[in-house]
Order: structure tokens, then sequence, then C-alpha cells
């Protein structure tokens, strides 16, 4: 197997590790997407609640029971915002390190195809150099006949 056969078989399985690193870069980013439109949910419900929460508190009959329902619940959504924002922080976490591995994906494709391009151009100059030699080759054996 020629050095060249060699570079373009390694060239494809360079290509097909980036394109399963650039697959695997969207699934990420559509997980990180989706936690952090959770996230948002989680806030907007928090404030929507506290909202709410501020409406009874003014309202003349303030139940204490319902007061203590809707600081419950409001706690409960400050621990599950905080486990979200973890959530959020890991996905990014896993994203960058997704990023990290097609960056360097990409450099191995860019460098098997410059050494590709080597060869390339070395096996054309040293075809040029057997075509040079034997038309000197020739042109000196026409003048040694004359």
């Amino acid at each position: 197997m020629s050095k060249l056969d060699m570079l373009k078989r390694i060239e494809q399985v360079r290509e097909f590790k980036k394109d399963e690193a650039e697959m695997e870069v969207h699934k990420a980013w559509t997980a990180l997407r989706t936690e952090q439109e959770n996230l948002a949910a989680l806030e907007s419900l928090l404030t929507g609640t506290i909202a709410v929460l501020e409406q009874k508190k003014s309202g003349s009959a303030v139940n204490p029971y319902e007061l203590t329902i809707f600081y419950d619940y409001i706690d409960m959504l400050y621990k599950k915002i905080d486990e979200q924002i973890l959530v959020v922080k890991q996905k990014d976490e896993e994203l960058q390190q997704v990023q990290a591995a097609l960056v360097e994906a990409y450099k191995e494709l860019k460098t098997v195809g410059i050494l590709k391009d080597k060869v390339i151009n070395e096996d054309t100059k040293r075809k040029s150099a057997i075509e040079q030699r034997q038309m000197d080759f020739a042109y000196l054996s026409r003048l040694t006949r004359q």
C-alpha cells in the first residue's frame, strides 16, 4: 500500500471522526438549550408564584395555612432552581469538552490533508525528475549518434 493510499484511508477515518464530533456537539448544544429552557421556566414560575403571594398578602383576609403552603412551594422552587443551575453548568461543561474534541478532530483532519498534499507534491517532483532524466537521456543519445 502506497503512502498516498494509506493517507487517504487515514483521512477517511478522520473525516468520520469529525462528523461524529459534529453530531455530538449538536446533541450537547440541544441538551444545554433544553436545560436552559427548563431553568427559565422554573424562574418564571417562581416569579409568578411570588407575585400571587404578594397579592394574597395585600388582601384583607390572609389565611396562614395558605401562606405556609406558598412559602414551602417557593422554598421548593428555589431548591429546584439551584439544582437546575448545576445541571446547566454540567451541560455547558460537556458542551465545552465536545467542542474541544471537535476542534481536535478538525486539526487532525487538516494535518492529514497537509501531509497528503506533501506526499502528492513529492510524488509529482519525483515523477517530473524521472521524466526529465529520460528526456535528457534521449536527447544525449541522439547527440552521440549524429
